[in-house]
């Protein structure tokens, strides 16, 4: 009895302890940011272009300053003078399109509609590439093969021909489409460009190409690759990867029916920005500066940080200037604005879960009570001879004096 007390105890305990952490992974919609360029026409006047997201891959919306807090070199925190929507920004984008043989039938089909549908939302102001890949690709953006890629252009109608006429084959080369991607976009000058990745497999052969070296570029140049994944025979950690340390996003699309809705999502979400306004409190020194933004609102919190400049010198006359770089933090571990009047900073571990940690002392006291009631040995009954009133209190058997085995209760 007393061991079964005592394991249901630490079963008790550990159970209560353990379900505040649940909630804790699946906590509401993350929110992503990217930062894109910083606009210096005009300094001390700061304009800072940048996409705001949820974790379906829909632009937030309704956003105002005071969902913003900014921060120049780690001063103290300050809300932008205004905040203003895009929702026709102008977009230069690779679409990277996986038509490898695993892409035969209904899954080219519903790619090649749904990459359409992508382009018709586009216009005459955006620039857009195409590259199909399989295992023909070139990683050498100057190399470009006319049967599967198209090099930037805002006359769309050669890509919509090149979508109609793909077909499916060959292995799947995607480390060094993804190079060519990045090196061809980046070849750009900043502004607002972005990467989109469609794939329904896993790089074949596995040590064709180098994994890292899209990330790397990428980073380097400040562009996002968004990312969707087709099926269940990706290669999900690498794509995640690849959307999530390039400040990009990764979808699932379970079945190729999916597509057509996830790229119209996405185009909304390429085209949508956001400009903060803002004067700024630095010192016209000719010397580079980091922003940190910060957006706290009823989805969820998400930050990003850009170095730009370098400012003009005090007798220099401003020109505009954008970003030499930028990192994104990761939806597991985003944080508020650090001055508490402005986005106080999460509730500690144990402020946030009082209540289970109480209920688990609770159950442990009241268990070690009951294990110790059970266990406790009672006081023997008092009794005596019948015959010769011996006391046999705690006597088994015959009374030792008379051998009489009558007993009475003793007073």
């Amino acid at each position: 009895m007393k061991t079964k007390t005592i394991l249901f105890t630490f079963f008790l305990v550990g159970t209560l302890l353990l379900v505040p952490v649940q909630p804790g992974a699946a906590q509401a919609a993350a929110l992503s940011l990217h930062l894109e360029q910083a606009d210096l026409t005009a300094f001390p006047q700061v304009s800072v272009r940048l996409s705001a997201w949820d974790a379906t891959g829909l632009p937030v919306a309704g956003l105002s300053p005071a969902d913003f807090t900014l921060q120049e070199d780690g001063a103290a925190p300050f809300h932008p003078t205004s905040v203003q929507a895009d929702a026709n920004a102008p977009l230069n984008v690779v679409l990277v399109l996986d038509i490898s043989g695993s892409m035969a039938g209904q899954p080219i089909s519903d790619a090649k509609a749904a990459a359409t549908r992508f382009l018709d939302k586009l216009t005459r102001r955006d620039r857009a590439a195409l590259i199909a890949f399989n295992d023909t690709v070139n990683p050498d953006p100057t190399q470009l093969d006319p049967n599967h890629e198209i090099g930037f252009t805002t006359n769309l109608t050669p890509i919509y021909d090149l979508i109609d006429s793909l077909q499916a084959s060959g292995d799947t080369h995607i480390y060094d489409a993804m190079v060519k991607a990045v090196k061809l976009a980046a070849a750009l000058p900043a502004g607002h460009r972005a990467i989109l990745l469609l794939s329904d497999g896993q790089n074949q052969p596995p040590t064709q190409g180098d994994s890292q070296q899209a990330i790397t570029l990428a980073q380097a140049a400040n562009l996002p690759i968004f990312i969707i994944g087709l099926g269940n025979e990706i290669d999900q950690p690498y794509l995640s990867k690849l959307a999530n340390d390039t400040g990009g996003l990764f979808r699932l699309a379970p079945k190729s029916s999916e597509l057509a809705s996830l790229f119209t999502d996405m185009a909304s979400l390429l085209k949508t920005q956001y400009i903060l306004t803002y004067p700024s409190s630095l010192p016209a020194d000719g010397k580079s500066h980091t922003l940190l933004v910060t957006l706290n609102s009823l989805q969820g919190s998400a930050n990003a940080s850009q170095v730009f400049g370098p400012l003009p010198a005090a007798a220099d006359t401003p020109t505009p200037l954008s970003p030499t770089a930028t990192t994104v933090s990761p939806a597991p571990t985003l944080v508020p604005s650090p001055v508490p009047t402005l986005a106080p900073e999460p509730p500690s571990f144990l402020a946030e879960n009082w209540g289970w940690l109480l209920a688990a002392v609770i159950a442990l006291v009241l268990a070690l009570w009951f294990t110790a009631r059970s266990t406790r040995h009672p006081h023997p009954k008092k009794e005596a001879c019948a015959q010769c009133g011996f006391d046999l209190t705690g006597i088994s058997g015959a009374c030792p004096q008379c051998g009489g085995t009558k007993r009475l209760p003793k007073r």
